[in-house]
């Protein structure tokens, strides 16, 4: 049976992290390598992951000296990775017991880099969705497959089996910002020969109204405009040293990228609790689009029209 690593980014998710690692213990397919990577967590998330790792040779865990943010959690695990394959799973979430059995059979039999399933968005005990209802594989124009309409590749690093080779041979790593995964999974399947899907539900994400994706404080907005607009730019460097240029990715990384920002902005303009929190978001773009203008035109040509646009956006 062939070896999985499973990296678990751990930082404050206390009263989930058990589920989280019994769902992995619980795994049909039982060759696991479970590294649980904590990021200086001030709760007793670790003690839970040192208790079931005292009963459970598979896990084991790495701390960090100094918080770093998931994408570097998850490099740590990469890094330290044994087998040959690798999955992600945060530690807020769960999955079903044959996961990782369908995703490295899909793997397989179709000789493929990633494998992808679909995942239940889990709010207040609640299935309120599933995504990506994707199936097939694809093994030319890859990119074309990211944030499309209809079936795709997602950008979420937690519903994939992957060839630990894609990270390691061409040196790819998360960044430490917000939307991580954005700015990484693009990169990865570009250096894939094929990629399959099933629309089948294995993973359970934990919708939470306190997480970071759905914060409004002001401060976590500029944060969340940060991540895109740098993802945006990790990944126009990328393409253009690589001279890829795929007009139906770019079309397709504008439709996610310029709604996502839009919606910060509009959060910004209808809370009153900080006067100055729009100004502080737009200020945030044009420091973008001031520092990174060359990288950032690989998807944003129109910057000054995009920054009035922005400016004008409606509540």
């Amino acid at each position: 049976m062939r070896p999985i690593t499973i990296v678990v980014p751990v930082y404050k998710t206390e009263q989930y992290i058990r589920e989280c690692l019994e769902s992995l213990l619980a795994q049909t397919h039982s060759e696991l390598d479970i590294i649980c990577v904590d990021d200086c967590t001030p709760d007793g998330s670790m003690d839970i992951v040192e208790e079931i790792a005292r009963r459970d040779s598979r896990v084991r865990f790495i701390k960090h000296d100094v918080n770093q943010g998931l994408g570097p959690a998850r490099n740590t695990g990469i890094a330290a990775a044994h087998g040959d394959l690798i999955g992600f799973v945060d530690s807020d979430d769960w999955i079903d017991p044959e996961m990782y059995q369908q995703l490295l059979e899909l793997l397989d039999t179709h000789n493929a880099d990633i494998s992808q399933c679909s995942a239940r968005r889990i709010s207040k005990g609640r299935n309120i969705g599933s995504y990506p209802n994707s199936t097939g594989t694809r093994d030319r124009f890859l990119m074309h497959s990211m944030f499309g309409q209809g079936p795709c590749v997602v950008g979420a690093a937690w519903n994939k089996l992957y060839k630990t080779r894609l990270f390691r041979d061409h040196n790819i790593t998360y960044p430490s910002i917000l939307y991580e995964d954005v700015a990484t999974t693009p990169r990865l399947l570009s250096m894939s020969s094929k990629v399959v899907s099933t629309s089948e539900s294995y993973l359970n994400y934990r919708f939470r109204d306190d997480s970071i994706v759905n914060s409004v404080e002001v401060e976590t907005l500029v944060k969340r405009i940060n991540g895109l607009l740098t993802a945006s730019k990790i990944l126009g460097e990328f393409f253009i040293d690589l001279k890829v240029h795929s007009l139906e990715f770019i079309a397709n990384y504008r439709r996610f990228l310029i709604p996502q920002i839009e919606r910060n902005i509009k959060i910004a303009r209808r809370d009153g609790r900080n006067s100055n929190g729009f100004e502080r978001c737009m200020a945030e773009i044009e420091i973008q689009i001031e520092n990174n203008s060359n990288s950032l035109n690989y998807f944003l040509n129109d910057q000054h029209k995009l920054l009035k646009y922005f400016r004008d956006v409606k509540v």
